[in-house]
């Protein structure tokens, strides 16, 4: 109501009042201070005080108004937006050194994330005012910005650093910079982060660190890794770089090296540029080794496939053989019953009328049906029987004959005679055979020559 009658300097005093600390005999803590009446909490106003910094910029002096934000700092009321303001009144005074103070008094304030656009801020006003006079300086800053900035918010920070060694210091360092912004920056970022990288080494060193680059990037492990479709994307190009400089073996090995994270039936745009790649620059030797190769791998994934599916089913199972103590559904419940009662764990499985051992040992009821498993178990269908009929007939014929021979009565036993082995005999056995050959027919000429060449 004072400015709509333009009484500026009422306003001015008013707000002096309203933002006067109130005299306390102690000082009070947080919990002490909410528990008191607004009135006399209104010192302590963020919005209050804002109102009272432009008033003392728009109709104050400088002085004044920097005591102002000063009470705002000592208080803790400011905000990340109030410290920007400060410094920026600061800076269109003039007063750089002062505008920088209050930045550092901001960082000491607040932490990330409402640190970074102070920090950006900061940065930005120091290089533009300093340049590379106080590069050390500079780079101290950077270095206390990214020691504690998050990975979402880390590339920005790390782009400027790059840029600074760029056009006030090393070549080298700008190198190094880009190296750490890779891990760094979220797995998302990093392609892009590569590729800047690769373009300024590019003009700088040359091929020879553009291929280190590249090999770094395509080769990194966790947690410094890239993606997959990045990774892929890094391969393609570098084989088209190799391709350009006339190293055609170099850039089939790249596409070897990398064919491993490329799934035919996803990555399709790599194995076409693949397959052009050989269309123009290999043979029928190469492009069979290209097809062979991408069999290999269909077939990989297709395994990595079937084991993820059992896994799945695994997972299903045990989820379903723990019981539930309040089962959300009557029906899924008895289907799940019915199926642990069918004798086996495993949803959709039919069973073919083997008798799983060991399933039902924990189910109520299985003492009782103990005896007709082992039964069923006797009587499976699907045993292999063994051929075991003469082992068998041996005793019962030992016991037939004993008992023959115990009554006394021969006439009706069943007695078998078996030839005595050769072996009984040792050479008498071999010298009767030719006795019986000599005498039952004439040999002839060619068995007894084999006949005496054996003797």
């Amino acid at each position: 109501m004072e400015l709509r009658h333009n009484n500026f300097k009422s306003a001015l005093d008013l707000m002096q009042r309203g933002t006067a600390a109130p005299q306390r005999p102690r000082k009070l803590s947080p919990d002490e201070e909410r528990k008191l009446p607004v009135q006399e909490r209104l010192y302590r106003s963020s919005k209050l005080w804002s109102f009272y910094a432009d008033l003392e910029e728009s109709l104050g002096t400088i002085e004044s108004a920097c005591k102002v934000y000063d009470t705002m700092l000592d208080l803790k009321v400011a905000t990340p937006q109030i410290i920007l303001n400060y410094a920026l009144m600061l800076q269109e005074a003039k007063h750089w050194e002062a505008s920088f103070q209050v930045y550092e008094r901001g960082t000491s304030l607040f932490k990330y994330p409402h640190v970074a656009d102070i920090w950006a801020a900061y940065l930005k006003s120091f290089v533009a005012r300093y340049g590379g006079s106080k590069l050390e300086r500079a780079r101290d800053l950077f270095e206390t910005a990214i020691k504690d900035c998050p990975p979402e918010q880390a590339k920005p920070l790390y782009l400027e650093y790059a840029a600074l060694e760029e056009q006030h210091g090393l070549a080298r360092h700008a190198m190094q910079v880009y190296e750490r912004a890779i891990p760094a920056v979220p797995k998302d970022q990093r392609l892009s982060v590569v590729e800047l990288y690769v373009s300024r080494a590019t003009d700088f060193f040359g091929i020879a660190k553009v291929r280190e680059i590249y090999e770094t990037a395509i080769e990194s492990e966790p947690p410094a890794d890239l993606p997959e479709a990045d990774v892929r994307t890094l391969c393609v190009r570098y084989a088209q770089l190799e391709r350009k400089l006339g190293e055609i073996d170099r850039a089939r090995g790249i596409f070897v090296h990398g064919s491993h994270l490329a799934d035919p039936r996803t990555a399709k745009a790599y194995w076409d540029a693949w397959n052009d790649f050989e269309v123009r620059h290999g043979n029928e030797d190469t492009f069979r080794e290209m097809l062979r190769i991408k069999r290999s791998v269909t077939a990989s994934y297709a395994q990595m496939h079937i084991h993820s599916t059992a896994q799945i089913v695994e997972a299903t199972a045990a989820a379903m053989a723990q019981p539930a103590a309040m089962p959300a559904d009557t029906m899924a419940a008895l289907e799940a019953q019915a199926v642990l009662d069918a004798g086996t764990r495993l949803p959709g499985f039919v069973s073919a009328g083997v008798i799983q051992q060991g399933q039902d040992q924990d189910r109520p009821g299985a003492a009782a049906t103990a005896g007709g498993q082992q039964a069923a178990a006797a009587a499976n269908p699907e045993e292999i029987e063994l051929g075991d009929d003469d082992e068998d007939e041996e005793p019962a014929a030992a016991g037939n004959a004993a008992a023959t021979a115990e009554d006394g009565d021969d006439d009706g036993a069943d007695v078998q005679e078996r030839a005595v082995p050769a072996a009984v005999f040792g050479s008498l056995a071999q010298q009767a055979a030719q006795q019986e050959g000599e005498q039952g027919e004439q040999l002839g000429a060619l068995e007894r020559f084999k006949r005496r060449r054996v003797e």
